[in-house]
């Protein structure tokens, strides 16, 4: 499957002395496919540490031990997956890869345990990658249809009610709505609730339902308190996790040249829009929604950040709202270029941008997606 980091790991790869990689995201975004993609032609060895069995060989080891697996594995690129199931491990890889020069790809759907286990064991030693849901340049791709204008907007209207998780395009359209809440379910009432050590899957679920129901808009923090009856400090931990594990990205406010925003606040926005409209239940198409301009202004936010991060630039991205409620939908910053965005979901005939703020609408957002 093409994916566009595909030629930025590959060449790190093929340095005589490559870093460890390791490649974050939500389930089911293609860690794995990519990890077996870039190793394709070359001699290596795959371990998933949902398998206790495959677990087992990296702990417990003692400096013999790990002689014996270098030279059991020698001339293998080393693959782990889900490599957070086992933070105890990330010592075994320093060890092997400074000792042994064996190179690894790690890969793994939970920042919070990989967090923990790598700490600065690995600093110096580690390029760390995310990977998002597929961009509409890569499901044109995969489909092998032509990257056109009629073609990114064809995808971008299903984009935007299903999203873009890479499974989606092995599925028959009728499927995936299905595959989408039985996504939620997973990796709510498993994956959450198995990082926070709770079991109170239904007021997670609610949540995780609030915040789909405001994306683009500023969290009430106090608010999700009360409906969910969390205390606020744990609507925070938990929103925390779903950032962590890649479900949610997080927008603060930010300062422009000519005045200054308020100074707390947040916005929440869902990485992969199938999974908010899951939350919500709500799958019409994009013409019949009340909420059509919060979709769209997500996955315009979403698409800049993936291309940042996808590009290794330091953006700041995020939003401006003045004391007085005056705002600007998503506000770019690299060093000292700026650059600001309008979103609307139609252009209004002769409407003139204001100043330096460029408007998106759905007629030109596909370039940012």
């Amino acid at each position: 499957m093409f994916r566009q980091i595909f030629a930025d790991l590959n060449q790190l790869l093929n340095q005589p002395r490559p870093p460890i990689i390791l490649i974050m995201g939500m389930r089911q975004t293609g860690k794995s496919t990519l990890a077996q993609n870039l190793t394709k032609g070359k001699k290596q060895i795959r371990f998933n540490f949902d398998l206790l069995s495959d677990r087992a060989e990296f702990i417990n080891q003692d400096r013999h031990s790990l002689a014996a697996f270098a030279e059991k594995y020698h001339g293998n690129l080393i693959i782990i997956d889900e490599v957070q199931k086992e933070p105890r491990a990330i010592g075994l890889v320093k060890h092997l890869y400074d000792n042994f020069r064996m190179p690894f790809i790690l890969t793994g759907s939970s920042e919070i345990k990989m967090r923990k286990g790598i700490g600065d064991s690995l600093t110096g030693r580690l390029h760390e990658v995310r990977l998002y849901p597929l961009t509409l340049k890569e499901i044109a791709v995969q489909k092998q249809e032509t990257a056109n204008y009629d073609t990114h907007q064809k995808n971008l209207l299903a984009y935007l009610i299903y999203g873009s998780l890479p499974q989606l395009l092995n599925l028959e359209p009728a499927g995936h709505e299905n595959y989408l809440k039985d996504y939620i379910n997973s990796v709510i009432s498993k994956d959450v609730l198995e990082i926070a050590g709770t079991r109170k899957t239904a007021q997670v679920f609610l949540l995780a339902k609030l915040l789909a129901l405001q994306i683009g808009r500023l969290v009430n923090f106090n608010e999700l308190a009360v409906n969910t009856e969390f205390s606020r400090v744990t609507v925070y931990q938990y929103i925390d996790i779903f950032e962590q594990m890649g479900l949610v990205i997080k927008a603060r406010p930010m300062s422009t040249n000519e005045r200054e925003s308020i100074a707390k606040a947040t916005k929440i926005y869902f990485t992969d829009l199938g999974v908010r409209n899951a939350l919500v239940d709500d799958f019409r198409p994009f013409n019949q929604r009340p909420d059509k301009g919060q979709i769209l202004e997500n996955a315009v936010l979403v698409g800049i950040k993936k291309h940042a991060d996808y590009g290794q630039r330091n953006e700041q991205i995020g939003f401006f709202r003045s004391v007085h409620g005056s705002e600007i939908d998503i506000v770019q910053k690299q060093g000292l270029l700026e650059n600001l965005y309008e979103v609307k979901t139609a252009a209004r005939p002769g409407r003139k941008q204001t100043g330096k703020v460029k408007l998106i609408s759905l007629d030109n957002a596909q370039k940012f997606i």
